[in-house]
């Protein structure tokens, strides 16, 4: 799994052949086909695997905060270093938008790309509201997940083009802060997002 996940983000999916991963991984086919069937099934399951290590990652965020506050720094700091951990492995960027791009032409690995975006996103939306960054109110949670996901998949596709990561971070991190601030302080500065605190 190792071994795909360096080649499929080299290379791309629908570049990659068994033998390649097998050469990177320093086994067999024959090892290669006791685990999957094709290079489909292996690019699925190191989907999956890499988006939950990824959920992990911005899961510590919100372990590692603290109490639940509403106080304007305190929140700008969280999201300071939310903005820094989604947007923190180039690789992982690459095979999601490779995801994206295979879910679009087969209807079954859409299902499986749109829940994985949806857990990713109900992450962020709930931690910072548990954290008081944004207000909790009927109807709220669902509005919330929808920016999250609207805000990273933004994001992520310049971010992937241009490559300016300091950039990316501070745009995802003043979308989160449009989520979070009330009218008139959309346009807050994070702290601790920049390109002075990569």
């Amino acid at each position: 799994m190792s071994a795909a996940f360096s080649v499929f983000a080299a290379k791309g999916y629908g570049k990659v052949s068994i033998e390649e991963i097998c050469a990177e991984a320093g086994f067999s086919r024959g090892a290669f086909y006791s685990n999957f069937e094709t290079v489909d099934e292996l690019f699925q399951a190191l989907y999956e695997e890499q988006a939950a290590v990824f959920r992990r990652r911005v899961a510590t965020v919100f372990e590692t905060a603290g109490t639940a506050t509403a106080a304007p720094n305190q929140s700008s700091l969280l999201i300071g270093r939310l903005a820094r951990v989604v947007l923190s492995e180039p690789r992982w960027l690459l095979l999601e938008a490779d995801a994206r791009a295979y879910a679009a032409r087969r209807p079954a690995a859409a299902q499986l790309h749109l829940g994985v975006r949806r857990r990713l996103a109900e992450l962020v939306a709930d931690g910072l509201t548990a954290h008081g960054a944004v207000p909790s109110a009927p109807g709220r949670r669902e509005d919330a997940i929808r920016f999250v996901i609207e805000a990273y998949d933004a994001v992520t596709s310049q971010l992937i083009l241009d490559g300016d990561v300091a950039r990316a971070r501070e745009r995802f991190a003043h979308l989160l802060l449009v989520l979070a601030s009330p009218a008139g302080q959309a346009a807050r500065q994070p702290a601790g997002v920049g390109r002075t605190g990569q």
